[in-house]
């Protein structure tokens, strides 16, 4: 609005002026400033009537006026051609797109505009929502079949006899005792071995005092109690002496140990039991509930269990492409090739996209969106025509004055 303001006040300067200087004398310097401000005059009046002319119809004028309204289908057509064909043609976007090294673009993007966590989060969010549309009971039986061959197919027995032969070396065989023992410490104090404790002293006690009156007499000064409390006493004592490595019964418990475990390990039978207890246990175990069960709860609930592995495997990868510039131009050429892929396939949208957005806009808005972009441009055109036609009416002034004074033409 400002640059209108000046080229109306240009025009109104010219009017006046022209006005003010008519009939004011025919001296060279008034005659030429009048020239002046009537060239500035017309050139003005001729500038507004053009611009005005492109928008509507000046002075009421029809012919050869509101050209944008008359020739909207052509100049949009134009409009559409240029953004497609010239501004946003397939080498255009490419020539900008080839130009950018995109693998050094995603590597700032990942280590230093949060592009890393972004990554992570987007893809455990993604692999989250896939997983809990997962319908569990339809995979589970789809897999459960499956499970079971393979469980089958373990050799479980020959990694039971490779465990076997394992514990007879000497480092495990003496952490395995030494297990047994701690159990073997929690056992005798637990209430079940105590009452069973309890209820052998009565009956040897029953036996024993029989019906001799001195042995229950003796027996008198010991309770059930008391003598189960000594007896679990001592077998603490000697179990825990029995964990010492420089113990004789530590020595002789690891070298039993090994024996039983050698002895197990040479039986023959002991492949065939162990592949009928697997058998036994695989038909009878619900393997379908255990896959709902570990779908519903491990890889679905609140914190499934994969997603610290994926985290994982993600910033490594990151890491590897991050320090890898063959990995980066990889990249790079890979989305070169697929933008240029895109560009071609689909580059016809650009002209559907412009002349789509076009066609939404009535005369009136169209006409207003085109006069907001270029309303500055055109007021300073009719700000240089009054200026130029200002000193091209002086400078003709000039010349036919002096035209006349020297030839008297």
């Amino acid at each position: 609005m400002r640059k209108e303001n000046q080229a109306n006040l240009a025009l109104a300067v010219s009017v006046f002026g022209a006005v003010g200087t008519a009939g004011q004398g025919s001296s060279l310097l008034v005659s030429t400033i009048h020239h002046g401000f009537l060239a500035a005059t017309i050139g003005g009046l001729a500038d507004w009537f053009a611009v005005k002319a492109i928008f509507g119809r000046p002075l009421g004028i029809s012919h050869r006026t509101d050209i944008l309204r008359r020739n909207r289908a052509r100049i949009m057509e134009s409009l559409v051609q240029f953004s497609a064909d010239d501004l946003l043609s397939k080498q255009n976007i490419m020539e900008v797109i080839e130009r950018e090294d995109i693998g050094a673009l995603l590597v700032e993007y990942l280590e230093h505009r949060g592009g890393r966590e972004r990554l992570i989060e987007a893809t455990v969010d993604i692999l989250r929502h896939v997983a809990a549309d997962v319908d569990s009971r339809r995979i589970s039986k789809e897999l459960a079949p499956y499970v079971i061959r393979a469980l089958h197919a373990l050799p479980l027995e020959d990694s039971f006899v490779e465990l076997l032969d394992v514990l007879t070396e000497k480092p495990h065989a003496d952490r395995i005792f030494n297990m047994l023992i701690r159990m073997g410490l929690q056992l005798i104090q637990t209430q079940v071995f105590q009452e069973m404790l309890r209820e052998n002293i009565a009956s040897i006690r029953t036996e024993y005092e029989g019906d001799g009156m001195f042995r229950a007499f003796v027996l008198s000064f010991f309770d059930d109690e008391m003598i189960a409390a000594w007896l679990t006493e001592r077998l603490a004592d000697i179990l825990q002496s029995a964990m010492e490595h420089d113990d004789r019964r530590h020595r002789d418990g690891v070298q039993a140990l090994v024996s039983f475990v050698t002895t197990l390990r040479t039986n023959p039978s002991l492949h065939e039991v162990l592949h009928r207890y697997k058998v036994h246990v695989i038909e009878h175990i619900e393997i379908e509930n255990i896959l709902i069960d570990f779908i519903e709860h491990r890889m679905k609930g609140s914190h499934p269990f994969w997603i610290p592995y994926v985290k994982e495997l993600l910033n490594e990868k990151i890491d590897i492409f991050v320090h890898s510039d063959a990995w980066q131009h990889r990249a790079d050429r890979w989305m070169k090739d697929l933008a240029a892929g895109e560009v071609e396939k689909h580059h016809e949208m650009i002209a559907d996209f412009v002349r789509d957005y076009l066609n939404q806009k009535s005369d009136d808005e169209l006409i207003t969106f085109v006069e907001g972009k270029v309303r500055t441009d055109l007021q300073m055109i009719r700000v240089n025509g009054a200026i130029v036609g200002a000193f091209v009416g002086m400078a003709l002034s000039l010349i036919v004055t002096f035209a006349e004074r020297m030839w008297g033409v």
